[in-house]
């Protein structure tokens, strides 16, 4: 046989008659919330089952306002928590801020539970993913995909192209008074073989893209002018130096009293300065080994990708036609391009070599 648990005395404090006469004047909100579930419990009627599926909160809810008030009364039932609640205390000082925004700014993290662990251990704070993303709200922060940066990377040899870029154009030697472009150029392998993007949609539902794996490609070589924002592009069955010289004539072509600098990776089909293959107005300028991120062509591809992607095309002939078609907007508008090169060192360098 269980013995019935000896109810604890709920009005310590004598109130019954302040709660009664609060609750009538109190407004709808948190404090009434409260004050309605004390009443019912000091009406006796009720078990904490029934009073919190009144109140609508947990039993363990229920039990903790009880306690609160007999601690201290109606003043430490309504005690405003929040006052005195100013989130994980160490977050707040500068130096814990200048390290969590400093990890972050590096990608560091991938998920919340991530940051979790690494303030908890770090910062010896425990903070709940709701808090977790507040503070990542504040710094703006957003999921991107990483660039790949290959480990035979110099750092420091990208570091001395940018700030040397302008030396490297006036060794060419190009005679004075000759109107000189100079482009950024780089290729890029199209195929049937499908792939997916991210896309904005409403609901719960996982969105369904067409998928398919058909090993058919083929190649685009495309460059952009750095500060006279023409471009550039030909289509190609593969990349060799035969179809390469091809392209290195069109762009000649395209300005045929100018002479064209072309900014282009080391790549072994790519031919160097200097190659008698060249056309006369062709002249080549090398980027360091492993330093794609200073080619602003490379997101000419991210742009085409977004759009051909999530879609099944049947043949290569069709999918070149879509491709046509952004490609001729791009050429179109020159805006696009002057976009693509941005305000950057490469901008900054080309232009002080016109004046120089």
């Amino acid at each position: 046989m269980e013995v019935a648990r000896t109810r604890r005395k709920l009005d310590t404090f004598q109130e019954a008659a302040a709660v009664e006469k609060r609750l009538k004047a109190e407004p709808p909100g948190w404090r009434r919330e409260r004050l309605m579930a004390v009443q019912l419990g000091l009406a006796g009627e009720l078990n904490l089952e029934e009073i919190a599926s009144a109140v609508g909160r947990s039993r363990s809810r229920i039990q903790e306002w009880f306690d609160w008030f007999r601690e201290g009364g109606m003043a430490r039932l309504l005690e405003d928590q929040r006052i005195n609640n100013h989130g994980p205390e160490g977050f707040l000082k500068p130096e814990a801020k200048e390290r969590f925004d400093a990890e972050v700014a590096k990608g560091r993290f991938r998920t919340a539970p991530q940051i979790q662990r690494w303030v908890e251990k770090e910062l010896g704070i425990k903070a709940a993913q709701t808090t977790i993303y507040g503070w990542l709200g504040k710094l703006g922060a957003r999921m991107r995909v990483p660039r790949p940066s290959h480990v035979r990377k110099n750092p420091e040899a990208a570091e001395a192209f940018k700030e040397k870029l302008l030396d490297k154009l006036h060794s060419l030697r190009i005679a004075k008074g000759r109107a000189v472009r100079v482009w950024v150029m780089d290729e890029m392998r199209f195929g049937l073989h499908s792939f997916t993007r991210k896309v904005w949609i409403t609901g719960k539902e996982r969105p369904v893209a067409p998928s398919q794996q058909h090993y058919q490609w083929g190649y685009l070589y495309g460059a952009v002018g750095v500060s006279h924002g023409r471009s550039e592009f030909l289509f190609a069955e593969t990349v060799d130096q035969e179809h390469l010289t091809c392209y290195y004539e069109q762009i000649g072509r395209s300005d045929p009293a100018a002479v064209h600098v072309i900014v282009q990776d080391g790549a072994g089909f790519h031919l160097r300065d200097g190659d008698p293959r060249l056309p006369e107005n062709v002249r080549i300028i090398l980027l360091p080994p492993y330093s794609p991120e200073l080619n602003p062509a490379e997101k000419l591809w991210d742009q085409i990708k977004d759009a051909i992607c999530n879609q099944v095309f049947t043949t290569i002939e069709t999918l070149q036609t879509i491709i046509t078609g952004w490609l001729r907007e791009f050429w179109a508008d020159m805006r696009r391009a002057f976009n693509l090169i941005g305000n950057s060192w490469l901008l900054d360098q080309v232009n002080a070599s016109a004046v120089r």
